[in-house]
């Protein structure tokens, strides 16, 4: 099966809401517009995910950090490709 970078990001972002965890959605909300027509959106995508890898679990869960470090590694894979 296939990574789903828009569901997966979704779902974290309904979970934080959920929670009222603002944090995170402090990190993620305005890089994401779920719609990425540029490279230049995608980046700002990528360095908010970075930043949300950083926080600690007083402010993530283990899945909730398994899932942003996998939409992480799933970007940075896909930005490699298509800039190199």
């Amino acid at each position: 099966m296939e990574f789903n970078l828009f569901k997966t990001l979704d779902g974290l972002i309904n979970g934080w809401c959920e929670r009222r965890a603002l944090r995170p959605l402090a990190y993620l909300l305005p890089a994401y517009s779920g719609v990425f027509v540029h490279t230049d959106q995608q980046f700002q995508l990528l360095e908010a995910l970075k930043n949300l890898n950083r926080l600690s679990l007083n402010h993530l869960t283990l899945e909730e950090l398994r899932l942003v470090t996998e939409a992480l590694d799933f970007l940075d894979q896909r930005l490699r490709t298509r800039v190199i």
